[in-house]
């Protein structure tokens, strides 16, 4: 499994088993040979995302209440930490509230991205939405009401926050940080005009994909 530097890196292989906690808090690389080591330069090394990894080395780590700080103030972690959490959530049977916060983190991801004019950043939402939705996705597409109701609180939720996390976690999963010192991410100022976007876009994207959904479903009874 291909593994992204800093805070992608530490979820991946912490929820795979494919290291430990003390080996996943160590970059990886982004490039086709995983043994050479990514180590952030210039304003990449100015990116926090030490709250973020913290939380994820405790759930993986067994601590259970980390959770529920969380849920008390989602809008402090970046979309990893929700992602993970919804996995979690789902897999003990609590699927609406798993549902929810998997796509709060994809929405959230996603205008980070759209933040990101390193266009590979990208990547890391497919790598996260193939790890942590693989049960979530086919549970949601097999009943889209439920999916669009539930779709429909993230956004209006996600439009009533305050995002209080480094948005350029994102930067630090493409290719520009294995070669640039600067990033390259649309100033602050644009951030709220981004995420309104994104959510405009979401929100399209979602009744297109209703729509299908609908479609094949009539065509298989």
């Amino acid at each position: 499994m291909k593994l992204y530097p800093l805070l992608l890196c530490g979820l991946l292989a912490a929820c795979a088993g494919q290291q430990s906690t003390e080996q996943a808090q160590t970059p990886q690389s982004t490039s086709n040979n995983p043994s050479q080591e990514v180590v952030p330069k210039g304003e990449f090394t100015q990116i926090n995302v030490s709250r973020s990894q913290q939380a994820m080395d405790a759930i993986t780590g067994g601590n259970a209440d980390t959770i529920n700080e969380i849920l008390q103030s989602p809008n402090d972690y970046a979309p990893p930490v929700l992602y993970l959490i919804s996995a979690i959530m789902f897999d003990n049977d609590y699927h609406d509230q798993g549902t929810f916060w998997f796509y709060a983190a994809q929405l959230r991801a996603r205008s980070d991205a759209n933040k990101s004019g390193d266009n590979s950043t990208h990547s890391a939402v497919t790598q996260l939405n193939q790890r942590f939705g693989t049960n979530i996705i086919p549970h949601a597409l097999n009943n889209p009401d439920r999916l669009e109701a539930i779709v429909a609180q993230v956004l209006e939720w996600d439009s009533q926050q305050s995002r209080n996390y480094d948005p350029r976690w994102i930067a630090l999963q493409g290719q520009d940080v294995m070669t640039e010192t600067k990033v390259n991410f649309a100033p602050r100022d644009k951030w709220g005009e981004i995420d309104a976007l994104t959510r405009t876009q979401y929100r399209q994207g979602l009744s297109q994909a209703m729509v299908e959904l609908r479609q094949r479903q009539r065509q298989a009874q």
